[in-house]
Parts: structure tokens; C-alpha cells; sequence
């Protein structure tokens, strides 16, 4: 493989691992909704496909977003520019939203490595940020977020660094159950910076079922059903932490493309259970013993199960909005 392939490959890998690190699809799609969630992953045993030893993973963490500052007003003014009553409702009616929200999530997991004398590797995480929405005069929602966050090995807790990450981009608003939104998602990781674009939407196919993309992340079927939410689709995740290695600290990339199956049940409309099971069709192992020289560990196919809990605090910015217009 020459060196300008191997470039665009190492590129791609941690495009999608930035991806999958700074855009949290799941609160985009509910518009960033206040919560605390509590979750489980275990990733099954993986065989390197050229070298002894397999690969898993177990992880758990805690997250919670809170509001931190909340504006909601309606102003009603007459304009009979349209006589259509939806465009008079529409056009006779401004409302003025904004909310600043913070979040805070930290985790822990520990890693199978086979490759290594020592192969179990634990590693600790935490992320403390801000995310910000704002309604348009054109019903769209702008919305950031900007995030620090600390993620090494055990024995690397010394000579940490830390990473920052953000999100800029556009909500459009087409009805209930449909909508369309873009923007540019950037981390800067020990010396790596990315910048990665995305575009994502929901379109109802019927009632009950919807498509939903987020790319190069995510595309999916979601069907709802009175209590129940079920998911069915395909994604990339990845993560980079701090790694100790040959006496030396490195940075560890863990990229992976799954399939999977996704349920939720709501019981209330403060609590949610969510169970996923999903098989990792694609996994790789990377991380730099030197500036020159980077080593890639291929993994096999593994299937994973993840377990969650939400507790939901109150409405979404882009709940009370919808039940205004529409």
C-alpha cells in the first residue's frame, strides 16, 4: 500500500472518529433534551486478524445536561398579509427562544488489548461542556456546543492532555415529525486537529415510521409505537484516549462500523429504558509508537449488547416550539 493511500486511510479513520466523538446523535434528535443517563457496553471478544490475542471492551458512564439559562416568549401580532388561516397563524405569531445548556459526563472502561504483555488497559474519561440554542426569525434553531474533556490510561493520568471539541450548525423545523439540519463538527486531540461536516434529517415514511440519517455517522429506521421505540440501523463510533506503551504514552484510536438493533421504552415521561445489541462488521486498532511510525491492528467482526437508563427533566427547546406553530 503506498504512502498517499495509507495517508487518506489514517485521514478518513479519524474523520469518523471526530464525527462520532463530537456530534451525540441521540440528543440531536431530540433537540437536546435536559437528562440524566446512566449506561452499559460490553463489546464481545474480538480476534486480531494478524497477530495473536483478541480485543474487548467494558464501559460504563454517567452523563447528566441541565439548563443553565432558559428564554421562552410568544408575541402575537395581526398580520393579514396571507387570508390562508395557517399563514396568518404562522405569520402573526413570533416566538423568541433561547437556552444555554451545560453537560457533564464522566466513564470508565477497561480495554482487552492482545497484542500486549499486559493486555487489560483501564481508562478513565470526563467531559464537561456548554451547548447553546437559538430560534431564527425563520423558525430554524442555531445551535453550539463546546466541550473539554480529559481521556487516558491509568498510567497516564500524569501526563495528561486535554482535548476540546465542538459543533456549529443549523435545525430546520418542516413539521412534527420531520426535519433537516447541518453543520461542522471539530476536536483538537493532543496535537491532532479535524474539522468534519455533517447533514442529517428525519422523513416520515408513514404513521409510525420514519428514516433518519446523520453522515457519516449514522442512517436508521425508527418505528414508534404508543410507549415503544424501536431502531434498526447502521453506524461508526470510535474514541482516541491516552495510552502507555514501551514506556511511553501514545495515543490509542479505537474505530468501529456496526449494525444494530435498538429498543426503548418509555414508562412515564421521565423515565426511559433503552436496550441495544448490535455486531461491529468493522473494528480497528491504532496507535503511534513514534511520529514515524504508526502501528494498525485490524479486528474481526464481534457483537456488542449496551444497556441504559434516562431520567428526562421536563420539555425540549424544540417541543415547545413545535407545539406552538404547529
Amino acid at each position: 500500500m503506498n504512502f498517499r493511500l495509507k495517508t487518506i486511510i489514517v485521514f478518513w479513520c479519524c474523520f469518523i472518529t471526530v464525527s462520532a466523538q463530537t456530534f451525540d446523535v441521540e440528543q440531536s434528535a431530540q433537540l437536546i433534551r435536559p437528562r440524566v443517563k446512566i449506561d452499559s457496553k460490553y463489546t464481545f471478544d474480538a480476534k486480531f486478524a494478524d497477530t495473536t490475542g483478541s480485543f474487548n471492551a467494558f464501559e460504563n458512564s454517567a452523563s447528566i445536561t441541565f439548563p443553565i439559562k432558559r428564554k421562552f416568549k410568544t408575541e402575537v401580532s395581526l398580520n393579514l398579509s396571507s387570508l390562508k388561516i395557517k399563514d396568518v397563524v404562522k405569520n402573526s405569531l413570533r416566538i423568541k427562544a433561547s437556552e444555554i445548556l451545560g453537560t457533564f459526563k464522566v466513564a470508565y472502561r477497561q480495554n482487552n488489548l492482545g497484542f500486549d504483555s499486559l493486555p487489560q488497559k483501564n481508562f478513565y474519561y470526563a467531559n464537561a461542556g456548554i451547548i447553546g440554542l437559538h430560534l431564527t426569525k425563520k423558525y430554524r434553531i442555531a445551535f453550539y456546543s463546546a466541550n473539554i474533556n480529559i481521556h487516558e490510561q491509568d498510567k497516564t493520568l500524569n501526563k495528561t492532555a486535554p482535548r476540546f471539541s465542538g459543533v456549529i450548525g443549523h435545525y430546520h423545523i418542516r413539521g412534527l415529525r420531520k426535519s433537516f439540519y447541518y453543520g461542522v463538527s471539530a476536536i483538537y486531540s493532543d496535537g491532532l486537529f479535524i474539522p468534519s461536516p455533517f447533514i442529517g434529517g428525519t422523513e416520515p415514511i408513514n404513521s409510525k415510521l420514519s428514516f433518519n440519517y446523520t453522515l457519516p455517522v449514522q442512517i436508521n429506521l425508527q418505528y414508534k409505537n404508543n410507549k415503544s421505540f424501536t431502531v434498526v440501523g447502521t453506524k461508526i463510533d470510535g474514541y482516541r484516549t491516552g495510552l502507555w506503551f514501551n514506556s511511553n504514552r501514545t495515543n490509542l484510536n479505537v474505530t468501529n462500523a456496526s449494525a444494530f438493533l435498538n429498543f426503548r421504552y418509555r414508562f412515564t415521561k421521565t423515565f426511559q429504558l433503552q436496550v441495544e445489541g448490535g455486531y461491529n462488521f468493522y473494528q480497528s486498532v491504532r496507535f503511534k509508537k513514534t511520529n514515524d511510525y504508526q502501528y494498525s491492528y485490524p479486528l474481526k467482526g464481534a457483537p456488542y449488547v449496551n444497556a441504559a437508563f434516562n431520567v428526562f427533566f421536563g420539555k425540549s427547546m424544540l417541543e415547545k416550539i413545535v407545539e406552538q406553530i404547529l
